[in-house]
């Protein structure tokens, strides 16, 4: 599938033992190569490098920037029940009910507040649990940025097959208009020679007519851009295609228009042509943001 190279995502989550939040920022731009930018705090720096490989193994291209954020609670506590606590206490309970003749049942709230039966304690997040967890995220938020850079190449994909069609539409014209134009040069070319006394009819003025003429077809020209035109709709369909060979068809399309503008020497061919050069511009700009 065809990616567009913009495209923004966040993700968030909570390490559940500390109740740190944890959000990740990533977007990316245009970009000849890839390039990753990244905003880490103090306790994930060491694990810049391993957000690289993660980051570069999804996209292929484009300039990242990926900001991730730590939200510690300052009264983040961690619960717990002290089972041997618990337990001794409900033993001597029993003991007391028993030498005294008593009666009913052990409280559980009773249970809960006597001390040493429910402690708590401080929970400084552990880095590797706090790079697993921030994992996890920027999995996350990596797959928001690919879907929005998906959804965007999919509109490009539509764009830039329109102006296909556009450049097919205006080369099918001047495919009808060059018969018609060498004809026009030959008849003109043998207009000039009588208007000049000289016989027409002979071998080697013909040859040098034909010859002229034939330097005015452009067919091979129409037949390549033709063929470009073609290769660039089913690189368009090919889920390996990257921006820099779309870019590279749309130069070899240019060129060929180029040369079939010069040679052609004929207004009704070159409108059409400058039409041609201006759609492959506007494929060039549209093709700069694919992966």
């Amino acid at each position: 599938m065809i990616r567009s190279m913009t495209g923004v995502g966040r993700a968030e989550g909570v390490v559940a033992e500390s109740g740190t939040r944890i959000a990740v920022d990533i977007r990316s731009v245009n970009h000849k190569y890839f390039e990753l930018v990244s905003k880490l705090p103090p306790q994930l720096v060491s694990y810049e490098r391993d957000i690289y490989e993660i980051v570069r193994r999804k996209i292929r291209r484009g300039y990242v920037q990926l900001q991730l954020t730590i939200d510690e609670p300052s009264t983040a506590t961690c619960i717990k029940i002290d089972w041997e606590a618990a337990k001794r206490y409900l033993t001597l309970i029993r003991q007391l009910k028993r030498r005294f003749n008593l009666s009913g049942e052990v409280d559980l709230n009773a249970l809960l507040t006597l001390p040493g039966v429910i402690t708590t304690s401080k929970v400084p997040p552990g880095q590797n649990r706090l790079w697993r967890a921030s994992r996890k995220i920027i999995g996350e938020a990596i797959r928001q940025l690919i879907r929005m850079r998906e959804a965007e190449g999919t509109a490009l994909v539509k764009d830039l097959r329109r102006r296909i069609n556009k450049i097919r539409r205006a080369l099918h014209y001047i495919r009808e208009r060059v018969p018609k134009r060498v004809a026009e040069r030959r008849e003109n070319l043998i207009e000039q020679l009588a208007n000049l006394n000289i016989q027409a009819n002979s071998k080697r003025i013909l040859e040098e007519v034909a010859y002229i003429t034939e330097r005015l077809d452009i067919h091979e020209e129409c037949v390549r851009l033709r063929s470009h035109c073609s290769m660039f709709l089913r690189a368009l369909r090919s889920s390996s295609t990257s921006g820099k060979k779309l870019d590279f068809i749309a130069q070899e399309m240019l060129r060929e228009t180029d040369t079939l503008a010069a040679k052609a020497r004929d207004v009704v061919i070159s409108r059409r042509a400058i039409e041609i050069k201006g759609e492959i511009e506007k494929l060039k700009e549209q093709v700069r943001n694919v992966e």
